[in-house]
C-alpha cells in the first residue's frame, strides 16, 4: 500500500505542473506569452495549490483513509479529461465577451485561467497534505517522512515539467497531452478506489481517444501543429491566398498567392526589396548574396528572387515545424534559397 501512496504522490506532482506547462500553451493560443500572461498563470497556479494544501491538511485530519485520497485524485483526473472539450469555449468566451466590455487582455486570460483550471489544481493542492497524514506513523519520524514525499512530489513535477515539452506536446498536442495526464492519474488512483468508481476509468481512456477539433478554430483553416516553440495555423482564402498564423494570430507571418508572377503583397514584406537602395550608388547588379533572420515560411525570399533573380539566399528559421509548412503550403522551394533551421542569434555569431 504504502508503494501505491508513493506512486500517487509521484504522479499528482508530475500532474501539477505538466497542467501548468499546457496551461501555458493553451493560453498563448488566444492570449500570447506576455509576462501579464504568465504572472496570471503562476500567479492563479499558487493560488489553488495554497487553497488546496489548506483544505487538504484539515480534511485528511478529519478522513485519513486511502479511499478519501484516492476519490479526490480522481476527480482531479476526470476534471483534467474535461479540460481539452471546452477549453476552446471558454478561451474564446474569455476573448469575445470581455472585449465587448474593453477588458483587457489580462483580465481576459485572469477569466479564462480561473473557470479552467481551477478545480483541478485545488484537488492536486490536497495530496500533498493527505498523503503526508496517511504516512506518517510516528510523530518522531514525521520530519522525515513529509520531507521524503515533498521530494517525490518534487521528481514528478520535475519530470511534468518536461515531458510535455519535450515530447508529448509536440507530438500529440496539448489538449491530447492533457487527456494522457488524466488517464495516467486515474490509473495511479485506483488502488484505493471503491470498486463501484472504478469503471469510472473508462470515461477517461475513452476521452483519449475521441477525435479533438482545432485547438483554435479561426475562418479558412486548413491545416494546425503545435511545434515545440509555436502554435501554427495556415489559412487559405477563397482566392487561394495563404497565410501563417502563430500562436494568438495577432500577425500575419508569410503570405502565398497563388499566382506566382504576384510580387508585391501590400503588407510590411513588400518594404525589405528597397532595402539594398539604403547603401550609397547601389544598382541590383551589386546584390551578391541575402540573409533573412526569421525566414517564416519564405514570403521574402520568394519577392528577392522575384525582383533580384537567382541571388544566393540564407534564411534563418528557429522552427524546423514552420520550415515543413512553408514547402508544404507556402511553395518556399527557390533553388537559391538555403534554409538554416538554427537560433538567429547564434547564426549571426557562428557566421
Amino acid at each position: 500500500m504504502r508503494f501505491f501512496l508513493l506512486l500517487l504522490v509521484f504522479v499528482s506532482g508530475m500532474t501539477s505542473l505538466a497542467l501548468e506547462m499546457c496551461a501555458s500553451r493553451l493560453l498563448a493560443a488566444y492570449f500570447g506569452t506576455s509576462l501579464f500572461i504568465w504572472a496570471n498563470l503562476i500567479g492563479l497556479i499558487l493560488v489553488y495549490l495554497t487553497i488546496g494544501y489548506f483544505i487538504g491538511g484539515r480534511l485528511a485530519d478529519r478522513y485519513p483513509s486511502d479511499q478519501v485520497l484516492c476519490t479526490i485524485t480522481a476527480m482531479a483526473a476526470l476534471s483534467i479529461s474535461i479540460l481539452p472539450f471546452i477549453s476552446q469555449v471558454i478561451l474564446t468566451w474569455s476573448i469575445t465577451g470581455l472585449a465587448q466590455v474593453s477588458v483587457s487582455i489580462f483580465f481576459s486570460s485572469l477569466l479564462g485561467t480561473i473557470l479552467l483550471f481551477a478545480v483541478p489544481v485545488t484537488l492536486l493542492g490536497l495530496v500533498s497534505p493527505f498523503a503526508i497524514r496517511l504516512a506518517t506513523k510516528e510523530l518522531g519520524r514525521s520530519g522525515k517522512t513529509s520531507g521524503s514525499l515533498y521530494a517525490i512530489s518534487t521528481l514528478g513535477s520535475i519530470l511534468g515539467a518536461f515531458l510535455p515539452v519535450l515530447w508529448l506536446i509536440p507530438t500529440f498536442g496539448v489538449r491530447r497531452t492533457l487527456l494522457i495526464f488524466g488517464v495516467l492519474l486515474f490509473a495511479a488512483s485506483l488502488w484505493g478506489l471503491r470498486p463501484r468508481w472504478r469503471p469510472a476509468f473508462s470515461l477517461v481512456l475513452i476521452a483519449l481517444v475521441l477525435p479533438l477539433g482545432p485547438l483554435k478554430d479561426i475562418p479558412g483553416l486548413i491545416y494546425e501543429q503545435e511545434s515545440l516553440y509555436n502554435y501554427i495555423q495556415v489559412t487559405q482564402l477563397h482566392d487561394g491566398t495563404r497565410e501563417l498564423i502563430l500562436n494568438e494570430g495577432q500577425a500575419i507571418h508569410s503570405i502565398y498567392y497563388p499566382n506566382p508572377n504576384t510580387t508585391l503583397t501590400g503588407w510590411y514584406w513588400d518594404y525589405f526589396l528597397a532595402a539594398p537602395y539604403f547603401n550609397p550608388g547601389f544598382t541590383p547588379q551589386n546584390l551578391h548574396r541575402v540573409g533573412i533572420i526569421g525566414l517564416a515560411a519564405g514570403t521574402i525570399a520568394h519577392q528577392f528572387t522575384q525582383v533580384y533573380g537567382p541571388v544566393p539566399i540564407d534564411g534563418v528559421e528557429i522552427d524546423p515545424a514552420i520550415v515543413d509548412v512553408g514547402r508544404k503550403y507556402f511553395a518556399m522551394n527557390e533553388p537559391n534559397l538555403h534554409v538554416h533551421v538554427q537560433d538567429g542569434r547564434t547564426y549571426l555569431e557562428t557566421t
